[in-house]
């Protein structure tokens, strides 16, 4: 699991420490330990950092060296509590480029937690709870067709998903869209 915010995470003074330290508490013997620990900084795009001390990190890239702990640990599947949630633009993205990587090339399974629904919008499968209660699952092009049901339990949607559904009840045909792109590819 990736918490929220990546300092109550790291525990250690230099970033291949941490790293390190749930495959050492999993008992991996030494040399496989650094074979892993560089192997997950680089995948996301960490190699270089490993005598760097974390709270000197951005925000984006602390995420990113906590996110290179989990994946040394080797698991099936990785959840992600909010993890941009704290981050600026930048640092989103480095983090959302890390995710998408580690689901689409490694094929770990991601399950993300998050209120941004830009972030939502690039899912395999949404899951919407209010409450916690499941309220709506499905693929985002069916979870997004809710906009009003949405926004009944406060969630925000894409911004482009909402203009096209303002423009839909202005009589102005949009396909289904999630992104910008495509809306600009349905107007011109």
């Amino acid at each position: 699991m990736v918490f929220q915010n990546p300092d109550n995470q790291l525990v250690a003074s230099m970033v291949e420490d941490d790293v390190a330290f749930g495959p050492e508490n999993l008992g991996i013997p030494a040399e496989k330990i650094r074979e892993r620990v560089d192997k997950s900084l680089e995948m996301v795009g960490m190699a270089g950092f490993q005598k760097f001390a974390p709270h000197k990190l951005s925000g984006g890239q602390k995420q990113r060296v906590a996110i290179a702990g989990v994946i040394a640990m080797e698991p099936d599947c990785i959840v992600l509590d909010e993890p941009t949630a704290m981050l600026d633009p930048r640092g989103r993205k480095e983090v959302m480029d890390t995710i998408e990587f580690l689901n689409k090339e490694k094929n770990i399974t991601v399950i993300h937690i998050t209120h941004f629904m830009e972030e939502a919008a690039g899912a395999d499968k949404i899951l919407v709870m209010h409450q916690g209660e499941v309220i709506h699952q499905g693929n985002p092009r069916e979870i997004f067709r809710k906009v009003s049901e949405l926004k009944e339990v406060n969630l925000d949607v894409p911004v482009a998903v909402e203009v096209a559904e303002i423009l839909r009840q202005n009589q102005i045909k949009v396909p289904d869209i999630l992104t910008i792109d495509e809306l600009v590819d349905s107007l011109c």
